[in-house]
């Protein structure tokens, strides 16, 4: 393999690694949202005096119908601004991944390493 198709090839499986990162980033974003919508079904369809309680550490906290909903349609808001961005980067570090990968096509190509151009062929 020439020279300048082993560092592109570095360089691809370094971005295929970055991809994947972010893939299961945004993967985990967009359950956690899911997660987010059902419980605020569940609490918008319960009374405004009915009892609730949250999750701090290890303990319940008592809270209210409208603290609850407003935390969570805060933590929701960021989770639709990170799943944007992640898949922006996503999209972004896609591109990049088929540009190399067709540049790296090129190269091992061109040195015979891939495709057609094996020497002593019939």
């Amino acid at each position: 393999m020439p020279p300048e198709a082993e560092v592109k090839y570095n360089k691809y499986v370094q971005l295929r690694d970055t991809y994947n990162a972010i893939m299961q980033q945004r993967i985990a974003a967009e359950s956690s949202l899911s997660e987010i919508e059902k419980v605020l079904e569940v609490l918008n369809s319960l009374s405004d005096n009915a009892e609730v309680y949250k999750m701090s550490g290890f303990v319940l906290v008592k809270s209210t119908k409208g603290d609850l909903i407003k935390e969570l349609q805060d933590r929701k808001e960021n989770l639709e601004l990170k799943i944007k961005a992640l898949k922006n980067q996503e999209d972004l570090v896609k591109g990049e991944l088929d540009k190399l990968a067709a540049e790296l096509q090129k190269l091992l190509q061109a040195s015979g390493a891939v495709g057609g151009g094996a020497p002593g062929g019939a």
